[in-house]
């Protein structure tokens, strides 16, 4: 079997999981399948209701950084949408997507499964800007309950995909709110390099190299994640999946999206300076934090 690390000596220190400090799950096995939430539950409960107001306190009114340094702009360039027209934003948590979309005057439908996240993005929504709360794994039912005509101009989900099972209604929903040609975005944590229980940070003293261990890629998993990784006491929970891309792309052609532009998102935030800063640094900028898809709704 291959090793997992080069030959020569080393003395790797692994610092802690990413956002992950409970105990691991038995290795994986290829052909695991994804465990999904009871079939009792609502798309609310994995969903962030239960956190909804720290979460809306974290984002504020543009988005924390990650928001407004890499994903809003990356999502912006792959939407290119133009003033007048009309965005669907599925899973729109507190409207960070829609304000930021608004600022362009264009108008935007934001539907997400947490009824105290929708009041949020509500409250801070302009004209341009109506918010549902449904599940956005029958975006047609919720779209058509509301009277919202269809089809949009363009499409996008942020930072949920990882959140959501199964995948493919959500990814079906939103191309048949589309128009034929329309383009879509897709943002979520980056299948290679943030997976569940499986990835985590080490370090080669010999080599002065920083290193991404992957323990796992190919299994599906579903497992709970702490909401505040760094408040030990604090018990919440939600449930994130983690799939390999070729999940996704599959999802996106069964669903009639065509993929036409990628682009892999790395952490602009740097640790304080110190003898590793130059190894953490280059890191940085080889290790995506999160993918961006840009797509176009086939005809």
């Amino acid at each position: 079997m291959a090793k997992a690390f080069p030959a020569r000596n080393y003395k790797p220190r692994q610092t802690p999981r990413d956002a992950e400090d409970l105990p691991p799950p038995p290795p994986p096995r290829r052909g695991d399948p994804v465990v999904p939430p009871p079939s009792s539950a609502t798309a609310a409960d994995s969903a962030w209701e239960a956190q909804a107001g720290w979460y809306d306190k974290h984002q504020g009114v543009k988005g924390d950084d990650f928001y407004t340094t890499l994903i809003l702009p990356a999502v912006l360039r792959l939407l290119d949408a133009q003033a007048g027209s009309r965005v669907l934003d599925v899973c729109c948590g507190q409207g960070v997507l829609g304000r930021a979309l608004a600022e362009l005057a264009v108008k935007t439908v934001g539907v997400d499964a947490s009824p105290a996240l929708v009041t949020a993005a509500a409250s801070r929504a302009g004209n341009l800007e109506r918010h549902l709360v449904g599940d956005a794994r029958d975006l047609g039912k919720v779209l058509s309950a509301a009277g919202e005509t269809v089809p949009f101009d363009a499409a996008a989900t942020v930072m949920a995909l990882q959140d959501l099972d199964p995948v493919a209604p959500v990814l079906a929903g939103m191309a048949a709110a589309l128009k034929p040609g329309a383009r879509a975005a897709i943002v979520l944590t980056h299948p290679c390099f943030r997976i569940l229980r499986r990835s985590s940070w080490g370090f080669d003293d010999d080599a002065g190299l920083q290193y991404r261990r992957i323990d796992g890629y190919m299994s599906p998993l579903a497992a709970p994640i702490r909401t505040h990784p760094g408040m030990p006491a604090d018990p919440s929970r939600t449930t994130s999946w983690h799939r390999p891309i070729s999940h996704y792309l599959n999802a996106c052609g069964a669903a009639g999206l065509a993929v036409v532009k990628a682009e892999e998102l790395c952490s602009h935030r740097r640790g304080t300076k110190g003898p590793r800063f130059g190894a953490e640094d280059r890191a940085a900028k080889e290790f995506p934090l999160f993918l961006a898809l840009g797509l176009v709704r086939l005809p």
